[in-house]
């Protein structure tokens, strides 16, 4: 191999010496949050950076070093004010520090008018996350605060109807719906012209986007106590004669590229309009001034939950009193959960004896439980109580035909919801609620509630103006899903023809690319990347790794011979699965500078997992892939093709530790051998990952 110092390829564009640049957030950019993450790249040969930020009174509110490209302060930012924030990359000495980047930004007022009064019964047992609720009277707002009532974000962009465990928000703007982040940025759009309905929207597992649409069909005025009132007005109101428009709402699922209706679950298609509300009163709102005109709110759709792992729907008829659980793509009906047919909400119903009732955000937990907030409207009706009766219901199905409840908590009665609520299981246990709190013969306070498994109310925060509307609560990690970093291995400067350039560099005993993936974002997330080498010196690889809040996942792309090859350039693309507008694109230049790397420039590669070229390589038929092991570890070793395409799961299983080797005998995972060409070996071991290429030839 020839160095390349004094001798650098004519082809290589030299680049300018780039300082660390502060990508996030924007330079003079005004936040709607107070919890502030900073985000800058990788400046060559930086062993700490250095990040100050002041605000308009010259008082200094950060003053930290970090080995990292991201910060993220909770504590230290307040609303309506300005800031200065100055970044320096610290090489060997802080003396020789050069500030590398300023930025000025603020952060825009607090919503006074969403304050709340907050209770904290039991703090050791409190979850630590944000509250996030959706107002949508008497202002349209929505906020997130922390458990002591900081507002800590707030915004008026969308509605928010859906959050998930991922950070996403889905909701409705300007009449459609909507993914958006927190950052007020429009990341997907249902068509427009579609009549969207506002209660839930998000995306399927798939990659497209689920929500609920309205369908109109002419039908029958029941006979009842409204008949009168009706045949009055010119109607016929037989029971049978199809002359008034009901509104139906079914599930729409959109194409996320296309944004073509690809799904579509009708109830006028799966359900009969014999099945109706009588005792709610659906039949007086028309003649008594309905939202809707004079049309039939029939069953009113106002929550689904899509299961990947049975390909199911499960569907919330808020006016029908039904949870209906569907199999997708092909309709079949599998149950309708709801009242005694003599109630006339339907004939066949299981697990009649629940007796729950307008029923709200109905979600299928990870061990299969059903749980939803149980309005009790119709409790007096039902299940003769006293006055009526919100619940939280958590059951489980059994045998597609019985229900046992798992764990069911009741709303005092001042805390009863006639409308709208929300529950959420959280990762300590308690239940997050919140209602509407309309009351028995009371005034309207929104209230969140968190309660724990034995029913102890734990924390509690209710609104200050009565007569207010949210619709959703939520408890979430952070409002920064998206905060993640990547950092290359011996990014470096290096003097090439007295002239400074900038790149990743290895030599002959130190060739592979290693890069981590830093996840900061407080969530469990799935992350995306690629790497590709411009003249194929190195494998390209394309893969999806979850890590978990706070952890990282090491990354190491092995080479081919480089003999004769003085540089190259490569391509480097992550972003987490569910937020792929945070991708981060980079591009680097890599030399091969023989000898350069003694130890004390050797890899930060950790020495629990040590991977050898696999040999023969070229190999016919077999060939051995040698590895070590510092300490005991989960290894998963699998072979890929150049598009990617797994070709064989060679082994997967705990490892202790010392030297491996394990045999490829040319066959896939169906026993053929397979044809000549070159494969990727990828080793997991751990939290880290080897790619390399080995050519079969015949």
């Amino acid at each position: 191999m020839k160095s390349i110092i004094g001798n650098v390829l004519m082809s290589f564009v030299i680049l300018g010496w780039i300082k660390a640049e502060i990508t996030f957030p924007e330079h003079g950019v005004t936040l709607n949050y107070t919890h502030i993450m900073f985000r800058w790249t990788q400046e060559p040969d930086c062993n700490l950076y250095h990040l100050i930020v002041s605000n308009s009174l010259n008082e200094t509110v950060i003053n930290i070093h970090t080995d990292q490209m991201i910060y993220i302060d909770k504590d230290n930012f307040i609303w309506d004010q300005n800031y200065v924030a100055i970044l320096t990359p610290i090489y060997d000495t802080e003396d020789n520090a050069q500030i590398s980047d300023t930025i000025s930004f603020s952060i825009g007022p607090a919503y006074t008018f969403a304050d709340l009064n907050i209770e904290i019964i039991n703090t050791e047992d409190t979850h630590n996350g944000l509250a996030l609720f959706s107002q949508v009277s008497p202002n349209f707002r929505m906020v997130a605060i922390d458990k002591l009532g900081n507002q800590v974000w707030n915004s008026e962009f969308a509605y928010i109807n859906h959050w998930n465990e991922h950070g996403q928000l889905f909701g409705m703007k300007d009449g459609r719906g909507v993914e958006v982040n927190f950052y007020d940025e429009i990341l997907w759009m249902t068509p427009a012209g579609t009549e969207v309905d506002a209660h839930e929207i998000k995306q399927i597992p798939n990659g497209n986007y689920m929500g609920i649409t309205t369908e109109y069909q002419l039908g029958p005025i029941p006979i009842g106590p409204w008949t009168e009132s009706y045949q009055n007005l010119g109607y016929t109101a037989d029971g049978y004669t199809n002359e008034f428009t009901w509104r139906g709402t079914k599930i729409i699922e959109w194409d996320s590229q296309s944004h073509e209706e690809v799904w579509d679950w009708n109830p006028f298609e799966h359900f009969s309009t014999d099945d109706y509300d009588s005792l709610e009163g659906r039949w007086w709102s028309p003649i008594n001034g309905s939202s809707y005109g004079m049309i039939f709110d029939w069953n009113h759709v106002n929550a689904f939950h899509f299961d990947k792992e049975g390909s199911m729907v499960y569907i919330s008829s808020r006016n029908l009193s039904r949870i209906t659980k569907v199999s997708y793509p092909d309709y079949n009906l599998i149950w309708n959960m709801g009242p005694p047919s003599d109630f006339g909400y339907g004939d066949d119903n299981i697990c009649t004896d629940l007796l729950f009732s307008c029923q709200h955000h109905i979600q299928l937990l990870e061990d299969g439980d059903l749980l939803f907030f149980d309005n009790g409207k119709l409790s007096e009706f039902f299940l003769n109580d006293q006055y009526p009766t919100s619940r939280i219901r958590r059951i489980r199905v059994e045998d597609d035909a019985y229900c046992e409840t798992i764990w069911e908590y009741e709303l005092p009665q001042e805390l009863y919801g006639h409308s709208w609520g929300s529950v959420q299981l959280l990762d300590n246990g308690n239940y997050f609620i919140y209602t509407h709190g309309s009351g028995y013969q009371d005034g309207s306070i929104c209230t969140l509630l968190e309660v724990s498994p034995e029913k102890e109310i734990v924390w509690r925060a209710s609104h200050t103006i009565p007569l207010s509307v949210w619709y959703r609560g939520y408890k979430i990690p952070s409002i920064h899903p998206d905060a993640f970093s990547v950092h290359v291995d011996r990014f470096k400067t290096v003097l090439i023809d007295n002239s400074i350039s900038e790149g990743i560099i290895v030599d002959e005993n130190n060739q592979n690319i290693i890069f981590t993936i830093n996840n900061y974002s407080d969530y469990s997330q799935p992350y995306l990347y690629s790497f590709n080498s411009g003249n194929e010196s190195f494998t390209s690889v394309a893969d999806t790794v979850n890590i978990e809040s706070g952890e990282s996942y090491i990354v190491s792309i092995g080479a081919d011979e480089l003999q004769g090859t003085n540089s190259t350039a490569i391509d480097l693309n992550v972003k987490p699965l569910h937020h792929k507008w945070a991708s981060l694109d980079l591009t680097f230049d890599v030399f091969f500078i023989s000898g350069i790397l003694n130890n004390s420039h050797k890899s930060n590669m950790p020495t629990s997992l040590r991977v050898f070229q696999n040999y023969p390589n070229p190999f016919n038929p077999n060939t051995t892939i040698k590895y070590n092991l510092v300490k005991d570890l989960h290894v998963r070793i699998t072979i890929y093709d150049l598009l990617g395409n797994t070709i064989k799961n060679l082994f997967e299983g705990s490892h202790v530790s010392g030297s491996k080797s394990i045999q490829w005998d040319g066959t896939n995972n169906n026993g053929h051998r397979v044809s000549s060409g070159t494969y990727i070996y990828n080793i997991e071991a751990g939290n880290i990952i080897h790619t390399a290429k080995m050519v079969l030839i015949k």
